[in-house]
């Protein structure tokens, strides 16, 4: 058996191994200050990854344009001045290549998975989506309608939802505008996205990142590109710094026969995974609850709960969603409620331990993949450096008790999806 002492001895030589890490990536500015980072990952892989980022999530939303960030994503790779959408997806298919657009709350990503020697044709079709994209009308159709399924979908899942909403009541506006495109959007022309489009299309919101490539060899190919043509000095896009306001927000659901509650803190961006990871409510050792009490009181008392976190370049909120019938959602609450202040918020060394191990772990396997890899390159390009390397994990773990100490006795958002007779108010958890 394996005493304290000795998992230390184990622990020591895992943080001296030399990890790649892309915070030491280099970061090279085009001439006309477009952000070009990229690690050239196995030199035995013959694949690549490319991807255009530009700044404009939904965070950046005004009310003119409310929803117009999923409306953005969505319109990558159609029609351009150059090419046309059936082109570019023929052209993709025979090279063996995947198209994929993400929209995150800070920032629009279009990423291109393909043969190494097929990036220089690509970073021109990523190039034609910033700077030639046509956003016609009878395309806004067809966007219109994804975007609608996905905005849909995303309401018919409790744990979206309830997310969304956790936003919604801590930042209100900014980070707290929702990631979805809701049905009363103003935004209801190809037009419209196409303005939002050029209010954010300043070098200084994009950046190129890749994997597999070399960065000066990116660098080049970019500004023999399209993206050499985007020269706007600044955007038009304002984004006032986040401020975690607080509130309550119930979503009234009597359909369902399970009700869903998160309480939610606000961190420091690098704490909130460590954070999260000392929440311990999911057991990591299959067939076991763990050591964990939040693990423990799931599986003894027969209720769910979820943690998760939220790193952002200003911002991290840290929580759990707790899951359970109707009839017991009051008093999971505030079971859990109870466990946080009592067990998490004053964690003894061993819990610290397990968090900062497990919280690295967790951040080794997510760069030991290509989306990890490209998200965190994106970080350090834009300079919005969220807590997204080993090297941040490391530092926030050094720190983490005091965290759980403020984090966890501080006063928390509560969202919760059922009937609100059935769910007890913030204040009455003892926060």
């Amino acid at each position: 058996m394996f005493h304290a002492k000795s998992l230390g001895k184990l622990a020591a030589p895992l943080s001296s191994r030399a990890y790649a890490s892309v915070a030491s990536a280099p970061v090279v500015s085009t001439a006309n200050g477009i952000k070009v980072a990229a690690v050239s990952g196995a030199p035995d892989s013959p694949l690549a990854s490319v991807s255009l980022v530009i700044n404009a999530g939904s965070r950046h939303e005004t009310g003119e344009f409310a929803g117009a960030a999923h409306y953005l994503k969505a319109f990558g790779f159609r029609n351009t001045q150059t090419r046309t959408s059936f082109r570019t997806i023929r052209e993709a298919e025979l090279n063996g290549a995947t198209l994929t657009a993400e929209a995150t709350r800070e920032n629009i990503t279009y990423t291109v998975q393909c043969f190494k020697e097929a990036v220089p044709y690509f970073v021109e079709v990523l190039g034609d989506i910033a700077a030639a994209t046509k956003f016609t009308e009878h395309e806004f159709k067809e966007v219109a309608r994804l975007v609608a399924f996905e905005s849909l979908s995303a309401r018919s899942d409790a744990n979206a939802r309830v997310l969304d909403g956790v936003h919604q009541a801590a930042f209100r506006g900014g980070l707290g505008n929702s990631l979805y495109a809701l049905e009363s959007s103003p935004v209801s022309s190809g037009d419209a996205v196409r303005r939002y489009a050029e209010a954010a299309l300043a070098p200084g919101r994009l950046a190129v990142v890749a994997t597999g490539v070399d960065a000066q060899e990116l660098a080049s190919l970019v500004s023999s590109s399209r993206l050499a043509s985007l020269t706007s000095s600044s955007s038009t896009l304002s984004t006032s710094a986040a401020s975690f306001a607080g509130g309550v927000q119930q979503i009234y659901e009597s359909a369902s026969p399970i009700s869903h509650y998160a309480l939610a803190f606000a961190s420091e961006s690098a704490s909130a995974k460590p954070l999260a990871a000392l929440l311990g409510a999911q057991s990591r050792v299959k067939w076991s609850t763990g050591v964990a009490p939040l693990a423990k009181l799931a599986a003894t008392e027969g209720f769910g709960v979820s943690p998760f976190s939220f790193s952002y370049s200003d911002a991290g909120l840290v929580g759990v969603v707790v899951s359970a019938p109707r009839s017991q959602i009051k008093s999971a609450v505030e079971k859990v409620a109870g466990s946080i202040q009592r067990d998490v918020a004053s964690a003894g060394a061993e819990a610290v331990q397990r968090a900062a191990a497990a919280a690295r772990v967790d951040m080794a396997e997510e760069l030991a993949t290509q989306q990890g890899q490209i998200r965190a390159l994106a970080s350090v390009a834009l300079g919005q450096k969220a807590g997204v390397t080993l090297e941040s994990i490391d530092e926030a773990a050094t720190k983490l008790s005091n965290d759980a100490s403020k984090v966890f006795k501080s006063k928390p958002v509560a969202v919760s999806i059922g009937l609100s007779q059935d769910t007890p108010y913030v204040d009455t958890l003892g926060f």
